[in-house]
């Protein structure tokens, strides 16, 4: 019996090591639910730095399930009042960049 979860999960690479990053991808889960996953229930995969096996790449891909959903820290996963998700760290970063440089023009017509 096949896990539906693991079905639309990537091949994993004929490769003995992996860092954290291609991990994550192959398992598809974010670097930060991974580390919160490790401190959450006390474990360390792999040799507790960067560098994860081929077994240890097949722990966590049958694990997937037992993760949190992950939250961005800069808007906690929240909708605006329309019920579109909020914006990012980086459309915000524009709009204000934007919003400020129209701010400086009307301030520099007035001088």
């Amino acid at each position: 019996m096949t896990n539906s979860s693991n079905d639309n999960l990537p091949p994993i690479p004929a490769k003995r090591y992996f860092s954290l990053e291609e991990l994550c991808e192959l398992a598809r889960i974010n670097p930060a639910q991974f580390a919160d996953w490790q401190h959450e229930h006390g474990l360390v995969i792999g040799y507790g730095g960067n560098v994860y096996t081929r077994s240890d790449v097949v722990k966590i891909r049958q694990l997937c399930a037992t993760f949190s959903p992950f939250v961005d820290t800069f808007n906690r996963n929240g909708l605006d009042a329309a019920g579109n998700p909020a914006a990012t760290a980086e459309e915000m970063t524009v709009g204000l960049a934007a919003l400020l440089d129209r701010i400086e023009k009307a301030l520099a017509s007035k001088v």
